[in-house]
């Protein structure tokens, strides 16, 4: 199993998709950062123009802290975009070339080529959460010109629990990748999970199980990009707790049934 992980950890070093996803995702990150800049100058400009001093000096005390984007692209699925795009690309590499027939005989149970990838997946998760937040804090004092971080303890909090929810998504976009075994299929379902095109189909579900007789059922509340979404900035101990719980559940279900699927496979 070691040697698996090495194996992987060592493909994934060499796949030069990960460095153009990255390259994309920081120049994004800059971007963002300058519309956010250019946002609130725009703001401070009318507060100015409406001659009352009060908001006007309301407006210009308020800073924009490193939380504020670290919340806001962290809620919108910004980083997740560019973390199960890459998933699906390292997921179904192996199994279009012929590394997984070279491989599959040699392995004693074929499962383990599936956790392995589960386990590397993690590595560049974490990598990648650490990246976007470094980028961050630069592009905050490029276009800002100070780093104002707001409260460093509920940051790291938040962003600790985002870790995992970000996870457990990224093993969903593996499951899907490996289960449908077509790059543009489960890269279209990927892609549309994190840009919210999905809402429609929560939608119809919403009205059947409330039809049923269920009151304000919301599906979104229950699946993964609904708890990227909807953790708060300030997330109490029973909403870490219960983002954890379901974390670990959607990723050991969906990484078992991945490794199931794969096994009865014919490679």
């Amino acid at each position: 199993m070691l040697n698996m992980i090495k194996m992987d950890l060592y493909r994934m070093v060499r796949t030069k998709s990960m460095y153009v996803v990255w390259i994309v995702m920081a120049a994004a990150i800059f971007f963002s950062t300058s519309m956010s800049k250019l946002d609130i100058d725009t703001m401070n400009k009318e507060a100015e123009q409406q001659q009352t001093e009060n908001i006007a000096e309301t407006v210009k005390q308020e800073k924009v802290t490193v939380f504020d984007q670290v919340y806001a692209n962290l809620q919108a699925k910004f980083v997740a975009l560019f973390l199960v795009i890459f998933t699906v690309l390292f997921s179904s590499a192996d199994i279009g070339s012929g590394y997984i027939k070279n491989i599959g005989g040699q392995v004693r149970s074929r499962r383990n080529l599936i956790f392995s990838k589960a386990s590397v997946l993690f590595v560049y998760t974490t990598v990648t959460m650490l990246l976007y937040f470094i980028i961050q804090i630069i592009a905050q004092q490029m276009y800002f010109g100070y780093l104002e971080w707001g409260n460093g303890s509920e940051l790291l909090r938040y962003f600790g629990i985002q870790i995992l929810l970000h996870y457990a998504l990224v093993l969903i976009s593996m499951a899907i990748a490996v289960v449908l075994n077509s790059n543009v299929f489960s890269m279209t379902i990927v892609i549309c999970l994190c840009m919210n095109t999905m809402i429609v189909l929560y939608g119809v579900i919403n009205h059947l199980i409330q039809k049923a007789g269920v009151e304000n059922f919301q599906i979104l509340k229950y699946t993964m990009t609904g708890k990227i979404a909807l953790l708060s900035m300030s997330p109490t101990n029973k909403e870490c707790l219960t983002a954890v719980v379901i974390a670990a559940a959607f990723g050991i279900v969906v990484t078992l049934l991945t490794a199931w699927v794969f096994r009865k496979r014919d490679i």
